[in-house]
């Protein structure tokens, strides 16, 4: 998992919190100020490219609402004023593109560095958030016509999901599905044929590695039918 959020939003959050502690880590790290003031520029600059981006595309919306509202507006609509353009700013003085790359450099320096802990790594920001594995699934069971039973479940970011079923005279439950999205259809024919059966359900979550994590879920039942 990247310690890098996903969203330009999230983004600004970050840089801010980095920008605003990597200062007190200089001596630490045996940054420079140089590099400690690029930090802070990379942050606004950041900022301003983001929020720009989103003015200017709130532009381009009031410009085609302009737009239409002129062309084909029904008659005796009043003309609407101009669109203004948002203010945008001005890059920061020592502005300078490749800003993820330059910070995923630092970021790797830092980590490289023998003073470096994940305490600081967490303060910083640049540890991935700790996932903790779900203990066992939900699952649920509902019957189908002609035999078949829908399972349904959330992965939870889990890759995996074993299912096991028993049913009629089975003493033990055994896997019938290595799933890896929900839902499942246990479509197999009844042990006797055209007749009805009780079939029981357990589920568990399965790592990268193929090897099962967590408890097995409850055992949920439906009846499969004609």
């Amino acid at each position: 998992m990247d310690y890098l959020p996903k969203t330009l939003s999230g983004l600004i959050v970050w840089f801010a919190n980095f920008a605003t502690k990597i200062g007190g880590y200089a001596s630490t790290f045996g940054l420079t100020p140089a590099e400690v003031t690029q930090v802070q520029t990379d942050r606004a600059t950041l900022e301003l490219v983001i929020n720009g981006a989103n003015i200017r595309r709130a532009d381009a919306e009031e410009w085609t609402q302009f737009r239409d509202t002129v062309l084909f507006a029904p008659l005796g609509t009043p003309m609407p004023p101009m669109p203004t353009p948002g203010a945008v700013g001005s890059l920061p003085a020592g502005a300078m593109a490749s800003i993820i790359p330059r910070t995923r450099a630092l970021v790797q320096r830092i980590k490289a560095h023998p003073n470096y802990t994940r305490a600081i790594g967490e303060d910083l920001g640049i540890e991935p958030p700790e996932t903790t594995p779900p203990d066992r699934p939900e699952l649920k069971a509902r019957s189908e016509t002609q035999f078949r039973v829908r399972l349904t479940f959330v992965m939870r970011g889990m890759p995996m999901i074993e299912i096991q079923s028993r049913r009629g005279s089975e003493a033990q439950f055994t896997t019938i599905a290595y799933d890896t999205s929900s839902p499942y259809i246990d479509g197999r024919e009844p042990l006797v044929a055209g007749q009805a059966e009780v079939r029981e359900y357990r589920a568990r979550y399965v790592d990268r590695d193929n090897q099962p994590i967590g408890d097995w879920s409850d055992v949920v039942s439906a009846v499969a039918k004609p």
